[in-house]
């Protein structure tokens, strides 16, 4: 015997409900598919940190970023210099001074990056801008980096 069910014929909406998934299976690939992914070099500054922390940062490991956990790239080149401050002087000129004890890291890193209309991303989700700052992991340290420049 035949059930109920499968005598039946789809109505409206049915119909609706199948064209509606499709739809949005549509606009999730469109939205988050990775087509024409490239190779680039970007260059972040990871200012006021101790020693310690450039130490942690070694050439060849990957960095991610700390809220979604998606890889970046691989890290190419450190390079770290004393951090300088602006302070006020008696004379109410403003010197940049040296902090103690104190750096600026310099990173550069090699990732894939997807260039879209509305600017760069990693695998389609985390936005790579100029001058934008970023909560970042490595192995061994979880600095905040700006990102200073994107090569071409």
């Amino acid at each position: 015997m035949v059930s109920d069910m499968a005598k039946r014929k789809p109505n409206i909406e049915d119909i609706l409900i199948i064209v509606v998934v499709v739809a949005l299976c549509a606009v999730a690939v469109f939205k988050f598919g990775v087509v024409n992914q490239e190779q680039r070099t970007f260059t972040a500054l990871i200012d006021e940190v101790r020693m310690a922390t450039v130490n942690a940062l070694h050439e060849g490991d990957k960095i991610y970023d700390e809220k979604t956990g998606i890889c970046l790239g691989t890290i190419t080149a450190v390079k770290h210099e004393p951090f300088l401050k602006n302070v006020l002087l008696n004379d109410g000129t403003i010197q940049p001074v040296e902090f103690p004890d104190y750096y600026s890291v310099t990173l550069t890193i090699d990732g894939p990056v997807v260039e879209k209309d509305e600017g760069y991303f990693v695998d389609g989700v985390v936005e790579m801008k100029a001058n934008s700052e970023m909560n970042v992991a490595t192995k061994y340290a979880k600095p905040v980096m700006k990102i200073t420049s994107i090569s071409e």
